[in-house]
């Protein structure tokens, strides 16, 4: 039987995986990610070579080649099984003159076709980039343990560079992250749950983080049960299926074209809820910037629950 970490990262990944951005250079950079991450150069006679990008997870694959579609590559693609890791599929880019380009463009490469072994800074320059690219790194070699089991979250490279790199990417978005040597790779790692959660709301693994949140805040209510007899489970249930409603709905939304169309005031709102999927009314209404009342905060998420039920036109 599989750790329930391995199943829980599994599960985040596949969330992950149904996030395809809409603009180029947000393809490019989680492209890279995921090719740093998760890929290998191998250096053949005469100055040839070969990136392989060697995945786990059959849809972690498809994202990858749904990133490499638009550059109209066919790469190799066979499944292998060695031990410990068990079955693979990889993905393999090679020496032909479109490939070269693809690999150029997402920094594995430079402009005279020389190997680069740091993260290209040009491609996450942007922050929404640098997101895509983390989003990239974490489908390629992320993990993370599963609710009710001590936090650990970690990036696996084989690099201590690119551990190291991991690690300011992810402090420039807040996000303390340490880095250990070990005998056959390098973890960039947090065991801080409120890290280990931000960064799934940074990913975009928004199901995940209430996952996680439901199974703390329920806790937390059996826990006390014996010292609050009047503390009613099902409201925290009701709050939680709440909130993952709003975020779903929100996520249509922002996906369609209604939401370049929102005023600011309900654009600052979802945003809000997007960010703090778990919080209640009283506590988001505090955390908008001046604060809101509960009552207005609620009035402008109905606003937008009704908009995001509305028929794409």
């Amino acid at each position: 039987m599989r750790p329930a970490g391995d199943s829980f990262t599994a599960e985040v990944k596949r969330e992950l995986c149904m996030l395809v951005p809409a603009e180029d250079h947000c393809r490019r950079a989680q492209l890279a990610g995921l090719v740093f991450a998760a890929g290998t150069v191998e250096l053949g006679a005469g100055g040839r070579f070969a990136v392989r990008v060697a995945l786990t997870l059959p849809a972690a694959t498809r994202n990858l080649l749904a990133l490499l579609r638009p550059y109209g590559v066919s790469p190799q693609l066979r499944t292998v099984e060695t031990a410990p890791v068990g079955r693979r599929l990889e993905v393999i880019l090679g020496d032909r003159p479109r490939e070269l380009q693809v690999l150029n463009e997402i920094g594995v490469l430079t402009d005279d076709y020389r190997v680069r072994l740091a993260v290209p800074r040009r491609v996450v320059r942007r922050h929404c980039c640098l997101v895509a690219f983390l989003r990239g790194g974490f489908l390629g070699c992320g993990s993370v343990s599963a609710p009710g089991t001590p936090t650990h979250v970690e990036l696996t490279v084989e690099s201590a560079g690119l551990a190291e790199e991991l690690a300011e990417l992810l402090g420039s978005t807040g996000l303390a992250f340490r880095v250990a040597e070990r005998e056959r790779n390098v973890a960039c790692y947090s065991k801080r749950r409120q890290t280990a959660a931000d960064l799934l709301a940074l990913l975009g693994a928004h199901g995940a983080r209430l996952r996680w949140e439901e199974h703390d805040v329920l806790g937390e209510v059996r826990g006390t049960a014996n010292r609050q007899a009047n503390c009613d489970e099902a409201n925290a249930r009701r709050a939680a299926a709440a909130g993952r409603r709003q975020v779903e709905a929100l996520q249509r939304l922002r996906a369609s074209g209604q939401w370049e169309r929102l005023p600011a005031s309900l654009k600052t709102v979802a945003r809000l809820r997007l960010r703090y999927p778990y919080l209640s009314l009283q506590e988001l209404a505090a955390r908008a910037s001046p604060p809101l009342t509960k009552s207005a905060l609620n009035h402008r998420l109905r606003r937008l629950m009704a908009l995001a039920r509305r028929p794409r036109g």
